[in-house]
C-alpha cells in the first residue's frame, strides 16, 4: 500500500471512528446537552484535515439528529450547526507547538470551554430572535440566557469530561501530544490528504 493509500485509510479510519463516537454519544447523552460533540470537534481538527474535521462534526449531527427531536426552527438549526463547526477549527490550533505541557494542558482546557460558550451565546440568540418563545426584548433576551444556564453548566462538564476521556485515550496511545504537533509531521500529513 503506497504512503498515500495509508494517509488516506488511516484519515478515512478516524473520521469514522470519532463520527461513531460522536453519534453514540448524542442519542445515548445521560443528560441533556452532555455529549461528545466538542470532544470530537477538537479532535477531529487536531488529527484530520480541515475539510475531513468539519465533515466529522457536520456529518456527526445529520445522523444523530435523524433520530432526535428537531429544532424550533430553521434559523435555529442553522446556529446549532454553525456553531458545531468551530470545535473542528479550534481542535487546529492544538498543533501548534507550545514549550510546556503546563501550557498544552492550559490551552486544551481553554479550547474544551470554547464550544459550550459559542454554543450558548449563538443558540439562545437565535431561539430569542426566531422563535416566539421570549419577548423580543432586552428583558427576553436576558431571560432566554438566565433560563439557558442550567443546560450550559451541564454542558460545560460534559465536554470538559468528554475532551479528558477523548484525548487522555489518544495522549496514552502516543496519538496526542500536550505540546502541539510536530510541524513537519502536521505539513505531511495536511499535503497528503
Amino acid at each position: 500500500m503506497s504512503m498515500l493509500n495509508r494517509n488516506i485509510a488511516a484519515t478515512a479510519a478516524i473520521f469514522v471512528a470519532l463520527v461513531a463516537i460522536a453519534v453514540v454519544g448524542r442519542w445515548g447523552q445521560p443528560d441533556w446537552c452532555v455529549t461528545p460533540m466538542a470532544a470530537v470537534g477538537l479532535m477531529a481538527g487536531y488529527a484530520l484535515p480541515r475539510r475531513w474535521a468539519m465533515a466529522t462534526t457536520l456529518s456527526a449531527m445529520l445522523l444523530s439528529d435523524a433520530l432526535l427531536a428537531s429544532y424550533g426552527s430553521w434559523q435555529v438549526a442553522v446556529a446549532v450547526y454553525a456553531t458545531m463547526t468551530a470545535a473542528p477549527l479550534l481542535g487546529a490550533l492544538l498543533r501548534r507547538q507550545l514549550p510546556s505541557h503546563a501550557a498544552g494542558a492550559a490551552r486544551l482546557v481553554g479550547l474544551s470551554l470554547t464550544p459550550a460558550l459559542l454554543f450558548f451565546v449563538v443558540t439562545n440568540f437565535a431561539v430569542w430572535a426566531f422563535e416566539t418563545h421570549y419577548p423580543k426584548t432586552a428583558a427576553g433576551l436576558l431571560e432566554c440566557y438566565t433560563a439557558a444556564l442550567p443546560f450550559l453548566r451541564r454542558m460545560l462538564v460534559g465536554d470538559l469530561a468528554y475532551v479528558g476521556a477523548v484525548f487522555g485515550v489518544a495522549l496514552a496511545a502516543g496519538a496526542f501530544s500536550l505540546r502541539g504537533a510536530v510541524a513537519e509531521e502536521t505539513a505531511a500529513e495536511t499535503a497528503t490528504v
